[in-house]
């Protein structure tokens, strides 16, 4: 499951829109390394199909009711496109009294910043986005054993690598499973990850819980999809093979990077909370953002994730305080994401209600 965090504002899932249409510029989000113009292997590629397009709305709405607000600031998560996500603008609801524009965050999530300089009392102002999200299943490579570990590692790559909130590939104990797989003598770099992804899933009960870092689950031998994921990439990363988490409504799940040999990279998924998948995904829920080690202006320290945030200056003239409220409506998929949230598989539970 993923908890509730720690934010200024209390919002909960956002998607991920494309700045095509509001003519903002956008970095090619595929996987492939810049630096390698050598034709990719469709056989060691991962491939995309079933692809599935959906209209979603998302954004927020803030009500000054009786307070004079001044010098307000929003943020969103405001990912870019990934290989199997395509994601454009249809509609745009903002206020006059708003500004809003893209902030870039390194590794390919982006945030959309909300600014107003007031807000008179009983005055209110909205931003809100529709969408288009395509969204495409991956399938594994029908040739695994033509994948490498990269080296040298691109640095696209190498924000994959590296300890993160909540996980520990520098753990002794981390580093003690990570040599042992490596010495079991995996025939491929495919077959390694593997050994990784099993070895977590057969020694890791999957149990609801508080958010523990990796060092804690290890010694507890249980966790959740939040747990399970970081331990994976904790022992990838031990083994210098990058790895992150990638976000999605009510779940998380990691990818780990190879290169084909003329050395173009892709990044591949597994699920380790739920049935078995491993270097493929059948999921429609909306990819919220990839990555767990993050830094932002708004926030001290290294961020998991990018969350929601606001602040402003208040003025009281009466009794009623300020009002922020999300609007996010996933289409289709909301009576889908309820009907997992109530059953019982690994993924989710009825403590699964953040994003």
């Amino acid at each position: 499951m993923l908890r509730s965090l720690s934010t200024s504002l209390l919002l909960s899932v956002v998607v991920f829109v494309s700045f095509e249409n509001v003519g903002w510029s956008q970095p090619n989000s595929r996987s492939k390394s810049k630096t390698v113009e050598a034709t990719p292997d469709p056989e060691a590629a991962p491939a995309y199909y079933a692809n599935r397009s959906l209209q979603m709305r998302f954004g927020l709405s803030f009500e000054a009711n009786d307070n004079y607000c001044s010098n307000l600031l929003a943020t969103i998560p405001f990912p870019s496109d990934w290989p199997e996500q395509k994601v454009t603008i249809v509609a745009n609801e903002v206020s006059p009294v708003a500004t809003f524009e893209p902030r870039k965050l390194p590794g390919g999530t982006t945030q959309l910043v909300f600014r107003a300089a007031a807000v008179q009392p009983q005055d209110q102002f909205q931003a809100i986005l529709t969408i288009q999200v395509e969204k495409s299943f991956i399938r594994a490579p029908s040739d695994p054993t033509k994948l490498a570990f990269a080296k040298p590692i691109p640095k696209e790559a190498q924000m994959g690598l590296g300890p993160s909130p909540y996980i520990e590939p520098d753990y002794n104990v981390v580093k003690k499973i990570a040599k042992e797989i490596r010495e079991s003598e995996p025939p491929n770099a495919w077959a390694h990850v593997e050994r990784i992804y099993d070895w977590v899933r057969d020694n890791i009960e999957y149990r609801n819980g508080d958010i523990r870092s990796t060092t804690q689950a290890l010694k507890d031998k249980y966790g959740d999809c939040e747990e399970m994921t970081g331990i994976f990439i904790a022992i990838c990363r031990a083994s210098n093979i990058p790895a992150r988490c990638v976000w999605i409504p009510e779940h998380c799940y990691p990818e780990f990077y190879l290169q084909d040999t003329s050395g173009n990279g892709y990044w591949f998924p597994c699920q380790v909370a739920g049935d078995r998948q491993f270097g493929e995904m059948k999921e429609y829920r909306p990819i919220l953002q990839k990555g767990d080690r993050f830094k932002v202006p708004e926030k001290s320290g290294l961020q998991r994730y990018v969350s929601e945030y606001f602040t402003c200056k208040q003025r009281k003239v009466g009794p009623t305080p300020p009002k922020v409220r999300l609007i996010r409506e996933l289409g289709g998929l909301e009576q889908e994401i309820e009907a997992l949230q109530s059953s019982r598989t690994p993924e989710f539970s009825s403590d699964d209600a953040d994003r």
